[in-house]
Order: structure tokens, then C-alpha cells, then sequence
């Protein structure tokens, strides 16, 4: 299979792997929806990039999580208006740290004769990772709330939009010493 470059994580992608690639080096395995790709960059460069691509920083998005209380392996935020939420395997400074999407997680379970965790995704995949199901299960809670009060932030401006009235302000003036002001009233003919 080719190797590309780069990567930018879209809704459709469900887990992002380490792997060695056929040069010997490190890479990743993107598993989507309905295809797989290689590329040369780890997984959490790839999570980086796209927080990047969308607008913020990985450390901005990490520093939110933190911030709203998710202090070890935070899940980031990809991309809020996408609802792109990741979570990852173990601690993030290792090469070996697989990245999911947790809207992608079906369920779970242990393997217990290899000491790992059985993921299954949708649309039917399964991967398997080296942690025990317990705190994997721990994780995927985790990022399903921080999307849901991600979720709950936004939705108090939908309702507040939904909710004007036609009695606001038309029109706003400026005045000599560079201040705005509401004016009243706005002539028919204007």
C-alpha cells in the first residue's frame, strides 16, 4: 500500500495506529470508514496537524480539556463544529499511543489471554489494544462527556439566536469622539 505525507482527520476516521511502514520507519495506520491509508507521520503529529487545520493548536485544545477538569490523557477536541472528539490509548509522549474517535467506538471488552482490550468500530472493525477494557471504558466515558459539554456550550448560542426578537437595534451610529451608540429609531425611507 502507498504512503502519503500527510493526513487530516476528518468524521470518518476512526482510529489513528502506529506502524512500521515498508522503509522500516514509523508511521501510522488510518483506519476510516471505508478505506485504510499509511502515512509517514505519527499518530499524535496527525491529531496535531488537524487541531491546526481547524483552526486551534494541540496545546490550546489540551489546555481547554485540562481546564474543564480532564486532567490525565485529556480527549481533544479535533474539531467542535465537526463533533471530531479523540481519545488516546496511553500517556501521549508515546510513539506507541493509538489515537480513536470515540464517536466511532461501538463497545469493548477484554481479552484477557493477551492482556488487551477488544475495540469494536463502526461499520463492523475491531482493533485491539494493549490495555485492559476497565480503563479504556474510563476514556471513552470521559471523551463522550467532554463532547457532550462541549455540545451543551454551543447550543446556548443556537438558543439564543433562535430566541431574538425583531425589537433589536437596526442601526448603530459613530460619533465625532470615535464611540458607538444604538439609535432609536430608523426612518422609513432609509
Amino acid at each position: 500500500m502507498k504512503t502519503e505525507k500527510n493526513y487530516i482527520i476528518r468524521p470518518e476516521t476512526m482510529a489513528l495506529v502506529p506502524c512500521e511502514l515498508s522503509d522500516g520507519g514509523r508511521g501510522t495506520l488510518v483506519i476510516e470508514e471505508s478505506a485504510q491509508r499509511y502515512i509517514k507521520a505519527l499518530p499524535k503529529a496527525i491529531v496535531a496537524q488537524s487541531c491546526g487545520y481547524y483552526g486551534s493548536t494541540y496545546s490550546g485544545r489540551k489546555k481547554v480539556a485540562v481546564e474543564m477538569g480532564y486532567k490525565s490523557m485529556p480527549p481533544i477536541c479535533v474539531c467542535g463544529e465537526l463533533g471530531i472528539v479523540f481519545l488516546s490509548s496511553m500517556t501521549e509522549r508515546s510513539d506507541t499511543c493509538a489515537w480513536l474517535s470515540f464517536s466511532h467506538v461501538r463497545q469493548w471488552s477484554d481479552n484477557e489471554q493477551k492482556g488487551s482490550v477488544a475495540v469494536m468500530l463502526s461499520r463492523g472493525k475491531h482493533i485491539e489494544l494493549p490495555m485492559h477494557a476497565r480503563p479504556f471504558g474510563g476514556r471513552v466515558m470521559r471523551a463522550m462527556q467532554y463532547a457532550h459539554q462541549l455540545r451543551e456550550r454551543m447550543t446556548v448560542y443556537d438558543d439564543a439566536e433562535s430566541s431574538k426578537t425583531n425589537d433589536e437595534p437596526k442601526r448603530f451610529g459613530f460619533k465625532e469622539n470615535g464611540t458607538f451608540y444604538i439609535v432609536d429609531s430608523v426612518r422609513e425611507d432609509e
